[in-house]
């Protein structure tokens, strides 16, 4: 039985189909506010062509403006009710925060995925509109993170912010000095995020003082993960995953309560 799930970011949307645990298809479309339910009907159309039906559909979003839309556009198309993760059904995942309903959905089941899937204590870098490092303890408990800019954030803040300076794309820079405004700015940022990644992780690591997994997640991961260290495992699809466990796991408790709910009632009633 296939599974549809929606990670709304804010610069993607993120849409794969589940079977099982497998991913069979994804896709992604940008982040956009005002578009439409009407639009994203549109779009649902195309995976419709490819033949699926679906038992459950599920959110995780961190974007509600885009939730409500995109909600109402797959209830609409499909006729079934999306499970918006963090809403309909809790993260099964404790945590150390002082407030624990200010971590949003993606980081929370960055953590949960990485503990169900490699079960050790773990640094989560997700290179997304923000550049995240979320920890996961010995115990199997999220500890907090470090929210630093993205890079095309950063990339947007130069250009915006001075007049002269262009807006590039980034890529892997040979040489730190650069010999015109692009490579300089090139090099400012690829250097510069480096060495913030470096020196993060060995804050981190410093701090807790137990040898720790590093992940990394995101479209920008495989750029700058093997200038850092060979050792950090790539995972482009650990918040999508981690929006499926977190489901199965609260669908799951769920079907328990409502079972011995059930139970408890056939006891009274017979009794």
């Amino acid at each position: 039985m296939n599974y549809l799930v929606v990670d709304i970011g804010n610069t993607n949307i993120v849409i794969a189909v589940f079977d099982g645990k497998k991913i069979k298809k994804k896709w992604r479309i940008s982040s956009f506010l005002n578009r439409t339910k009407d639009e994203y009907i549109l779009w649902l159309k195309y995976i419709t062509d490819q033949n699926f039906t679906f038992k459950d559909i599920i959110i995780g979003s961190v974007v509600p403006d885009i939730t409500q839309e995109l909600k109402a556009a797959l209830n609409n198309f499909f006729k079934i009710k999306p499970c918006v993760i963090a809403e309909d059904i809790k993260v099964n995942f404790p945590t150390e925060l002082e407030v624990p309903s200010e971590i949003g959905t993606d980081r929370i089941v960055n953590a949960l995925c990485a503990w169900r899937l490699y079960n050790q204590p773990a640094v989560i870098i997700d290179f997304g509109t923000a550049t995240t490092f979320d920890v996961v303890g010995q115990k199997g408990v999220y500890l907090g993170g470090v929210i630093a800019p993205g890079v095309n954030l950063s990339i947007n803040a130069l250009h915006s912010a001075a007049a002269r300076l262009p807006r590039i794309a980034i890529t892997k820079q040979e040489e730190v000095i650069g010999k015109n405004t692009v490579s300089a700015m090139s090099s400012g940022i690829y250097w510069g995020y480096i060495g913030l990644i470096k020196n993060i992780l060995h804050k981190i690591k410093s701090e807790l003082n137990y040898k720790m997994l590093v992940l990394a997640t995101g479209g920008l991961s495989d750029l700058f993960i093997n200038e850092v260290s060979e050792d950090i495992i790539v995972n482009k699809d650990l918040t999508i995953t981690g929006l499926f466990i977190a489901y199965e796991e609260g669908n799951f408790k769920l079907t328990l309560k409502k079972k011995i709910i059930t139970v408890k009632i056939k006891f009274i009633f017979y009794h």
